[in-house]
């Protein structure tokens, strides 16, 4: 008799619903390493800490599986992320409250900079599947969960990154069809099953992260995953 998929929620410790209320947004197991950081870093590095991480945005059990470098930053960041409706998407996402829109950017009564980027990088699904399928159908997890204008801090790691790496494993368990969008050799590095899997694709584009027949060989192993998978509770 097959075993039920590996509910990584119960399994893992999940520290994000600890995040504080107010910025500094920043976890306290990973404030001394972010700090240190942050006291060195150039402007166009530096973690920006008065936006809430976004670690993972999606059901945790979704069908295709987006693996993302960090969460990208820009000066409307701290307003958007202040108004407390937005606030309130996030940590619903953190504790993955029920939701009729899991991918919270795709809900189309957000107006984020997050939901222009992601309408774009998902223009080709969009075109196939309605924004509440495709928000059900797919989770992004960022390697690394705090946000900055560019990412240069590969060797910057934080205990929260653990909860990530354990929802890509899971990922695998459970058969999912994982995208590589971006840091492939960091990924590897730290979750090596991907280099095998043979339901992991990489994008030919690592700069224009579309998800498309033409950037994603496993395009269309995608479109059968949200088709056919089902979303487990």
């Amino acid at each position: 008799m097959s075993q039920p998929p590996r509910n990584i929620m119960r399994d893992q410790f999940n520290p994000w619903p600890a995040l504080p209320s107010k910025p500094p947004y920043v976890l306290e197991c990973d404030s001394a390493a972010i700090c240190a950081y942050n006291a060195k870093a150039r402007e166009v590095y530096r973690l920006q800490l008065d936006s809430m991480p976004e670690p993972f945005v999606g059901t945790t059990t979704a069908p295709v599986v987006l693996l993302g470098l960090n969460p990208g930053f820009d000066d409307l960041g701290p307003e958007v992320h202040a108004i407390p409706e937005f606030q309130t998407l996030l940590r619903n996402n953190y504790c993955q409250s029920k939701s009729d829109f899991p991918f919270y950017f795709l809900d189309p009564s957000i107006e984020s900079p997050g939901r222009e980027w992601w309408e774009k990088k998902l223009k080709p699904l969009l075109a196939m599947f309605s924004r509440k399928k495709l928000a059900q159908s797919i989770l992004c997890v960022e390697y690394f969960p705090y946000p900055s204008r560019n990412f240069a801090h590969a060797r910057l790691e934080v205990p929260s990154q653990e909860f990530g790496f354990g929802l890509v494993r899971s990922a695998i368990a459970r058969g999912a069809v994982v995208v590589i969008m971006r840091a492939r050799a960091l990924w590897i590095k730290r979750v090596p099953e991907l280099e095998s899997y043979s339901r992991a694709f990489t994008l030919s584009s690592a700069q224009n992260v579309v998800v498309s027949p033409r950037n994603c060989s496993g395009f269309d192993v995608v479109v059968s995953a949200i088709r056919d998978g089902k979303i487990h509770a």
